[in-house]
């Protein structure tokens, strides 16, 4: 398990939402780790350095303990107003008091999990309020030279300065920061930025007011240098093309490196292959791959659209006798993939284009394994088809 690339937590961020006192009592039993890696936990909550913590959290590659990972994951997911709603009737039925009245959603899901963990669980499996992220994944354009140089501090804050002056340009205010980490085989840069200018009804002590801020808000861009792939998510169709252009322009010195790619994945290996396009015992970390629902074009002067949706859709329509309609195109798939860390299977879809969508986007890189070595990914099905074909 100490070796399983996606034991890491990239909503660091977050933290900032968590009151010091309740932050502080939830880290304290990482102390050490958190320690060993340049965050040192004070006595006195009003003193935590976040940034500190923030940066060890995201720059931990393999060793993060799964028990914090955990933690600060459902504690993300149920950090809204319906995660809120949620866990204040679950206390309130099983009897767990929480202290005051001013607790943001992030904080009463801290107080839940410090108190009960298994009761937050199990309100996030209720409440089924899994995040999915979706990545665009692009490639590099023909004939492009991969030589790779790795970005010094200069290109990082040329990158920074450009970023920042798209979010001016564009409404979203002053202060956008580029936060680069080097995880080896992949380099993440975390956009720090800010959304549209919000104004939003407040009642502080039952006296009606008007609150004016600017919400923070992130986009993640991932480049992996073994396959020369850019993974991002963001908020907006705008962000995701200054984001592919601005670091093709400051990391690798070309504005399109990475062009627009609208037929990167492909769901052919389903049709050709059935249960044996799931086979996953090559791909480290993955435990197993379901079928769980695919969607089918069908044309026609109507328009038709088909869903198949089981526990198995494979192994359903084996059962039946059936087979993946040969004439309609498939647009898109869920799978329901276990892990080999042992907790629940989540969900991941992919797109016929470039889009795949993730409950935790450190699943991406074992993910990616296994699409392209199901020949999922164009470029490499012929490959993937005479692997299998052989063993």
């Amino acid at each position: 398990m100490s070796s399983l690339a996606f034991r890491r937590f990239t909503h660091a961020y977050a933290l900032r939402e968590v009151d010091s006192a309740a932050l502080l009592e939830l880290l304290r039993p990482h102390a050490a780790f958190l320690a060993s890696h340049g965050a040192v936990l004070p006595t006195d909550p009003e003193q935590i350095d976040i940034e500190r913590v923030e940066i060890a959290l995201l720059t931990t590659i393999g060793d993060l303990p799964i028990d914090l990972v955990d933690a600060l994951w459902h504690i993300h997911e149920m950090a809204t107003p319906a995660g809120m709603e949620s866990l204040l009737s679950a206390a309130e039925q099983t009897g767990l008091r929480l202290p005051g009245d001013r607790l943001a959603p992030a904080d009463i899901a801290v107080r839940v999990w410090i108190a009960d963990a298994d009761l937050l669980r199990r309100c996030h499996s209720e409440l089924s309020v899994s995040r999915r992220r979706s990545f665009e994944t692009f490639v590099p354009a023909k004939g492009a030279s991969l030589a790779w140089v790795p970005p010094g501090p200069e290109t990082i804050a040329a990158l920074d300065a450009a970023v920042g002056a798209w979010y001016v340009a564009n409404r979203r205010g002053l202060g956008a920061r580029v936060l680069f980490f080097d995880h080896g085989d992949e380099l993440r840069f975390l956009i720090r930025h800010g959304g549209p200018y919000r104004r939003e009804g407040s009642l502080d002590d039952g006296m009606p007011g008007c609150v004016r801020y600017r919400p923070m808000a992130h986009g993640i861009v991932v480049f992996d240098r073994r396959t020369w792939e850019l993974r991002i998510n963001s908020g907006t169709k705008r962000e995701r093309i200054a984001y592919r252009e601005l670091v093709g322009q400051h990391v690798f010195g070309r504005r399109e490196m990475f062009p627009p790619d609208p037929d990167r994945y492909d769901l052919e290996p389903l049709r050709a292959l059935g249960r044996r396009s799931l086979v996953c015992t090559d791909v480290p970390g993955l435990a197993s791959v379901r079928l769980t629902e695919l969607s089918l074009y069908v044309g026609g002067p109507y328009h038709r659209r088909k869903v198949e949706k089981a526990d198995d859709v494979l192994v359903a329509l084996d059962a039946a006798g059936e087979t993946i309609s040969s004439d309609a195109l498939l647009t898109s798939a869920t799978f329901e993939v276990r892990f080999t860390d042992g907790r629940k299977p989540r969900p991941v879809t992919i797109r016929h284009g470039n889009t795949a969508s993730y409950t935790r986007d450190t699943d991406a890189e074992i993910i990616e394994t296994f699409l392209r070595r199901r020949g999922f990914v164009k470029g490499v099905r012929e490959v993937a088809h005479a692997a299998l074909a052989s063993a």
